[in-house]
């Protein structure tokens, strides 16, 4: 036979533990906030990439439009983009744009949009393919 002195202290420390976790639970964060914080944050796309778009920029923090793509082929990139500059893909959820060099060798998968890159490096880039 359990002792039932020992017995309420356990089913107290049950209870209390119960407690806790009901509390620690509702005080955590959704399993929603917690894939929102784990993945960057990006901002609103820029006035001039419209949905469907893949825009690269000139400078830094998506300034001076160099270019925007909406087709699925390989495009050369503007001559003058230079070795800084940022990008915003602005293409359906999820679509993702490929870089390449000056061999044609792909040297960059961005990550499905909408996703950017507020400072970037053209310098290596001489054409882009959105993977639509």
């Amino acid at each position: 036979m359990v002792n039932p002195i020992r017995r309420r202290p356990l089913r107290t420390l049950f209870v209390a533990a119960g407690v806790f976790a009901a509390v620690a639970l509702s005080a955590a964060p959704s399993s929603a906030a917690l894939s929102s914080a784990a993945q960057p944050a990006f901002r609103s796309a820029p006035s001039d990439c419209p949905g469907g778009y893949f825009c690269g920029y000139k400078k830094a923090n998506f300034k001076q439009l160099g270019f925007r793509y909406k087709d699925c082929y390989r495009q050369e990139i503007p001559d003058g983009m230079g070795k800084g500059g940022s990008w915003y893909n602005n293409q359906t959820p999820g679509t993702k744009t490929g870089m390449y060099g000056k061999n044609g060798q792909l040297i960059y998968t961005t990550p499905g949009a909408p996703s950017s890159d507020a400072h970037g490096n053209w310098g290596p880039v001489w054409s882009v393919r959105n993977f639509c």
